[in-house]
């Protein structure tokens, strides 16, 4: 959770008179930490697993052996491997490799003149069987708007009452929406204090969510210690979909969803009034697009999930997913304003909006297909139409773009098993990158020691197990689950500061983090297992206990000092989801390292749920159903047609084809596991077949050139009746499917004559004949030659407190140029004196390549006062190249409106054309378009 320093002096004050006030527990002498130079993993190690123990010392290689842990007899031996100076911590090390030690005991490891490191286990069976449901008992442990119950927590002295019931009704800050009250009542507190954040919950639920879908058993009904553990769903679903319930309320009557929620001024530490702090002034903070994208993505995604358990609740998230995706479309670029809020929360801010963009999409589009809903195709382009589509890196709160690739590999889709392969191929590609990365590093750390380590640095290394985990299931290659492994073993004590990060695990664990309910029992109730501490940060350090100036991997704070130390002992929602993702999919998968086998599948799958005629032909009839549920795994489906098995799908969709016109069919679906058990049937449907004497749609007629342009042309046609889609050819190669009635081509030759022709189809897939061809040529290229400048308009309001467009320059010309010596101006009127700034939010070329400067015009001219012009800080355009996309957004100094609405530059245009209003220049002379005067 990052928190500027001014934001967190009020705390460090705070903490300071509560002192004054409530004596905190003493520390002790000495932290608790492994005093020898001999780092293992603090629990174990799987028989068949990676055994690579980390030394700190100097000089040539060393004798070590494996000794039993009672008796000391030698099990194992051979030579340390000298690896030198460990960059992330400045530790010099040599490893010892014991690997070939796979017979199950309690050991020590021996290294000569360097010492002997603490006891660990090399195990036939699974090392953290209890881990995940551990780490899922922090979220029941951190709820808010409700009673937190003795009888469901490890340590019932830290029960309490609800905090923050108030949540229910809670004004705007400032009033920014009006005088409405927002509904935010059931909440997770996020972290270390009671704030509530969008962006944050977000990217925590999706972890906890992708996880259910792709281990449907590991968490049933009955499985957690929680109060709706008999309600017949999931328990990890019932935790999310209570911890989530707050989203819906971050939305006002019209407009962008709030922020985050959160107390006027730091809470106390420690918390030791629930009265005290519900009695704390607490609002609503401003609006953000991508705090709306949050919403709409966890609804979206708990809609789809719980449709099966609970379809009416499950209709009510996907209307809440649906209006908040509309209303984020409208207003896709504000950010949230960092600094016109209260002080007791952090910011979470964020000015990039096209990632939040792209995983709201891939889970609205998940979701409308399982559905079947109306808007399917207008979110499945908004997928396919990102810039992010099938992007694969690390993630994090402010980093979405990876979480929607992986829920599309995640869920079966109708998306191009091409595409599909692809985003299937990123994921191994980075977790291989993961893995080199491991490989050169003295510590078994997922993060690479020429990095800073980052706030939060341990969610980090487990985000990059999470991938190494989805690969793993894609591949079956060991390498990814040893490398799970080990970098588990750096989580559990082989690390720079000999410390287990996970409370309860580990002879030197984490005993004490920045948690204000938690540390106010502390030391008298332990700090409960299964919590993972944020881990090293040199990144940013604005606290009082957090080292400075040390190695990346030992900035962190000591024992003891959970109160001052935010930056590195922090325990957040985000920190905790990817812990529980891990320690399940290592449970799970524990088998697969030391030659046992998986658990005994006895139990049929559930039955499959939901089955719908998607579409019909004259002969053919296409279904769906939701996905069934199994204690191992569900691996396919068969499909009866009355009593004949048709189909055995390993997904849940099959079409029937072979089929009579006019004719009325009955089926019904059964789902199979790897133990060839076979649930019961499926509810029936029946479909009727299309007529075999379907009339196709008109010809499309009146086909006309409506707008032309040096690399583009826009053409026009008559809608047909009965027509669905209308299919483009470019000479005799078809260049697009639209639903509308107008296409416009890029990427055109100037002064070049193109023919077109257009076909409409019906919804049964029935084309008409190609309409009568339709000839244009592209004008000349623009006097100068060799730029041209191309604009879309973002924003869908020309009077809101910000203006947001897309250009692209395209180098028209010949020879490649330079782009240091190309700039672009857009023409506005400022509307009133306060100044504009520039943000480039996204560009194909890189932000850090984009330099903008405002500069006003010395006269006024009509429809502009100022222009903004754009520059590039290096690169090559080469001839009939692109730059592609780079939005931008302006907003004044005092947030007031524009008012778009004349000024010389803007279009309407929402795909890109080409913009004569826009000038270019190349080395300082006009080459495309035409100033103001």
């Amino acid at each position: 959770m990052r928190r500027p320093t001014h934001r967190r002096l009020r705390l460090v004050l705070a903490t300071a008179a509560a002192a004054l006030l409530l004596p905190l527990p003493a520390a002790p002498a000495a932290a608790d930490v492994d005093t020898s130079p001999v780092r293992v993993n603090q629990v174990g190690y799987l028989t068949g697993a990676d055994k690579i123990a980390t030394v700190v010392t100097t000089g040539g290689a060393r004798a070590w052996q494996v000794r039993q842990a009672t008796g000391g007899a030698v099990v194992a031996s051979g030579t340390t491997a000298v690896y030198g100076s460990d960059r992330a911590s400045g530790d010099t090390v040599h490893q010892a490799d014991f690997s070939a030690l796979s017979t199950p005991g309690d050991y020590v490891l021996w290294v000569d003149g360097v010492g002997t490191s603490v006891p660990f286990t090399v195990s036939a069976s699974s090392l953290y069987p209890a881990l995940g449901r551990e780490a899922m008992q922090y979220f029941y442990f951190h709820r808010m708007g409700a009673a937190v119950e003795g009888q469901y927590l490890q340590n019932a002295g830290h029960a309490h009452a609800a905090l923050h019931p108030g949540d229910e009704s809670v004004p705007c800050y400032n009033s920014w929406c009006g005088s409405q009250r927002l509904n935010v009542r059931h909440s997770w507190a996020d972290a270390g204090d009671f704030g509530i954040y969008a962006v944050n919950h977000a990217v925590s639920a999706w972890t906890l969510l992708n996880l259910l879908e792709r281990e449907p058993a590991a968490y049933g009904d009955g499985s957690l210690a929680i109060p709706e553990r008999t309600n017949g769903r999931p328990d990890i679903l019932d935790e999310v979909e209570f911890g989530s319930r707050w989203m819906a309320g971050l939305l006002p009557s019209t407009g962008l969803a709030s922020h985050k929620v959160h107390n006027h001024a730091w809470s106390a530490f420690p918390v030791t009034s629930v009265d005290s702090e519900n009695g704390l002034a607490r609002s609503a903070m401003g609006p953000s697009t991508n705090a709306t994208y949050a919403v709409a993505r966890t609804n979206a995604q708990l809609a789809r999930v719980l449709a099966p358990y609970d379809a009416a609740r499950a209709a009510t998230l996907w209307g809440i997913a649906k209006d908040a995706w509309t209303r984020a479309e409208a207003q896709p670029n504000v950010d949230y304003n960092t600094t016109s809020d209260a002080e007791g929360g952090g910011d979470y801010g964020d000015t990039k909006n096209s990632d939040d963009r792209y995983a709201a999409a891939a889970e609205l589009y998940l979701t409308a297909l399982k559905r079947t809903d109306t808007a399917l195709s207008s979110y499945r382009s908004a997928v396919t139409g990102s810039p992010h589509y099938r992007e694969m890196g690390q993630f994090d709160w402010a980093e979405v773009a990876a979480t929607g690739t992986l829920s599309l590999v995640s869920v079966a889709n109708d998306l191009p098993a091409a595409d599909v392969a692809t985003m299937r191929a990123n994921v191994r590609s980075f977790a291989d990158q993961i893995v080199t990365t491991l490989r050169g590093e003295g510590y078994p750390s997922l993060i690479g020691g020429a990095s800073a380590y980052p706030w939060g640095s341990n969610s980090f290394i487990a985000n990059r197990m999470l991938v190494l985990g989805v690969a793993y299931d894609d591949s079956g290659s060991l390498a990814y689950l040893k490398a799970m492994n080990r970098a588990m073993d750096y989580l559990m004590g082989n690390n720079a500061m000999r410390l287990s990060y996970v409370t309860g695990y580990g002879e030197y664990a984490e005993t004490d983090l920045h948690d204000r309910w938690a540390w106010g029992k502390y030391p008298g109730l332990a700090y409960p297992k299964g919590w993972l501490a944020g881990g090293p940060n040199n990144e940013l350090i604005n606290d009082p206990a957090t080292p400075t100036g040390r190695p990346a991997a030992k900035s962190y704070a000591p024992k003891n000092t959970a109160p001052d130390a935010w930056g590195s002992k922090e325990n957040t929602i985000n920190w905790n989801a990817p812990l529980v993702w891990v320690a399940t999919h290592l449970d799970r998968n524990a088998a697969d390292l030391t030659g046992g086998t998986p658990p005994v599948d006895v139990t049929p799958p559930t039955v499959p749920a939901n089955p719908r005629v998607t579409t019909t032909s004259a002969t053919s009839v296409s279904l769906a159903w939701d996905a069934s549920t199994d204690n191992v795994g569900v691996v396919g489906y068969d499909v009866y047609r009355g009593t004949a098995k048709v189909g055995t799908p390993t997904g849940t969709s099959y079409t029937d084809t072979g089929l009579t016109p006019s004719t009325g069919y009955q089926y019904t679906v059964r789902a199979r596991d790897a133990a060839g058990y076979v649930s019961a049937a499926s509810a029936a449907v029946t479909a009727t077949t299309q007529g075999g004497d379907v009339v196709p749609p008109a010809t499309p007629a009146n086909l006309q050139v409506t707008a032309v342009g040096s690399s583009t042309l826009t053409i026009t046609w008559d809608p047909v009746p009965t027509a669905v889609s209308y299919a483009v050819r470019r000479g005799s190669v078809q260049v697009a499917v639209v639903t509308g009635t107008s296409y416009t081509d890029t990427g055109l030759s100037p002064s070049t004559a193109y023919t077109y022709t257009v076909q409409a189809r019906n919804a049964a897939g029935d084309a008409s004949a190609w309409s009568a061809p339709i000839t244009a040529s592209t004008s000349a290229p623009p006097t100068g030659g060799g730029l041209a400048v191309r604009y879309k308009n973002n924003d869908g309001s020309p009077t809101d407190n910000s203006i947001r467009f897309g250009l692209q320059v395209v180098n028209s010309g010949t020879a490649a140029i330079g782009l240091t010596t190309v700039t672009a101006r857009y023409y506005l009127t400022r509307d009133g004196s306060a100044g504009v700034t520039a943000y480039c939010d996204w560009a194909q070329v890189g932000c850090a390549n984009v330099r903008t400067t405002v500069v006003s015009l010395p006269s006024p001219v009509a429809g502009a006062d100022t222009y903004v012009e754009v520059a590039f800080t290096g690169g090559t355009l080469a001839a009939g190249a692109s730059t592609g996309e780079i939005q931008l957004r302006l907003h004044k100094a005092d947030w007031s409106p524009f008012n778009e609405v004349g000024d010389y530059s803007r279009g309407t245009n929402t795909a890109f054309a080409d913009a004569p209003t826009i000038p270019g220049y190349a080395g300082g002379v006009l080459s495309w378009g035409t100033p103001p005067a």
